[in-house]
């Protein structure tokens, strides 16, 4: 099972742990789906209708680790069997965020990956809320989700 990660950044000042039990209760939304409003340019790329997603690559882990620097954020690790990564020849449900150039398609280039629409909070594991010792932790890291359902 893959994992992927998705760095949660407190934009709005509203407390990391609000964030926490809200994607631990709600998942991952697009900004859409929370009401936000992007800048033209990130909406002709689509941003607005997209969750995104770091994969464990050597330049996935880069790219993360440079946002996470910035600080006021947390990690959010998703293991769900309905993702999976476009490549040249084949479309999965992952399209690669490769920078500026349009709406992200394709294969990755960068680790950073990203899936239109939203995550369920059966599928995401989120630092500082859940533990190893949360229940259901083994359903969901063999990729079941925390109610073994997937």
């Amino acid at each position: 099972m893959k994992e992927y990660t998705h760095v949660c950044i407190d934009k709005n000042n509203l407390g990391l742990d609000v964030l926490r039990a809200d994607i631990a209760a709600n998942g991952i939304q697009t900004a859409e789906q929370r009401g936000f409003q992007l800048a033209p340019g990130s909406v002709r790329l689509e941003h607005h209708l997209h969750v995104f997603l770091w994969d464990d690559s050597t330049t996935g882990i880069k790219g993360r680790m440079g946002i996470e620097s910035a600080g006021n954020c947390f990690l959010v690790r998703i293991r769900w069997n309905h993702l999976t990564e476009s490549g040249a020849f084949l479309s999965g449900t992952l399209g690669g965020d490769n920078g500026h150039v349009g709406p992200p398609k394709g294969k990755s280039t960068n680790g950073a990956w990203a899936f239109k629409g939203s995550i369920p909070a059966n599928n995401c594991y989120v630092e500082g809320f859940h533990s190893a010792a949360t229940n259901g932790f083994e359903t969901w890291r063999s990729g079941k989700g925390w109610s073994g359902l997937g």
